[in-house]
């Protein structure tokens, strides 16, 4: 399944000269290597959004106002879920894993990666071989924390709190 996107409608107009400067300060933040910045035929815009339309999958669509656009602030949390993710994966997978089976039960996976982290939970691609087959299947979860996550500390706090209740879970059930 696609992951969620985001339509944004409305209109691109040329950026005056004396906003330029900013502009690029902005986009530099967030990519530092873009050299192509200063080319001469570089052209900077500015989209005022009139309409947010949300795909979020198979029968998940909704819109929001441009005004609601506009007041909305960026996932705190996302700003650096993608370190989280990548540390994760790369350290404790076998503790993602405990957590898709703990919290869904009956789902056994051999693989869970996650791809993406927010104040919300998260979304991990799992792979599980089904009783019927010898070929691996793929798909997403959302799995949310148990309340929402403030700062990098609370993700830690989160994370280690499922996974602590992951872990006894698995030791219970092998003790009976």
């Amino acid at each position: 399944a696609a992951d969620g996107r985001v339509n944004l409608l409305g209109e691109a107009k040329k950026l005056p000269k004396e906003d330029i400067e900013h502009a690029k300060e902005i986009y530099r933040k967030k990519h530092p290597g873009a050299f192509w910045v200063d080319f001469g035929d570089f052209k900077w815009f500015r989209m005022e959004v009139q309409d947010v339309r949300f795909v979020g999958g198979f029968a998940r669509a909704g819109s929001i106002s441009s005004d609601e656009y506009t007041n909305s602030e960026p996932d705190a949390i996302s700003e650096f879920g993608g370190k989280i993710a990548e540390h994760m994966n790369g350290d404790h997978m076998s503790a993602t894993i405990g957590i898709v089976s703990h919290y869904i039960p009956g789902l056994i996976v051999t693989e869970a990666e996650i791809t993406s982290v927010d104040s919300l939970g998260m979304y991990i691609k799992c792979t599980r071989i089904p009783r019927a087959s010898n070929q691996p299947q793929q798909f997403k979860i959302r799995m949310p924390f148990p309340r929402r996550a403030e700062n990098r500390g609370d993700v830690k706090g989160l994370i280690v709190e499922m996974t602590q209740a992951a872990a006894k879970d698995a030791s219970e059930s092998t003790e009976q």
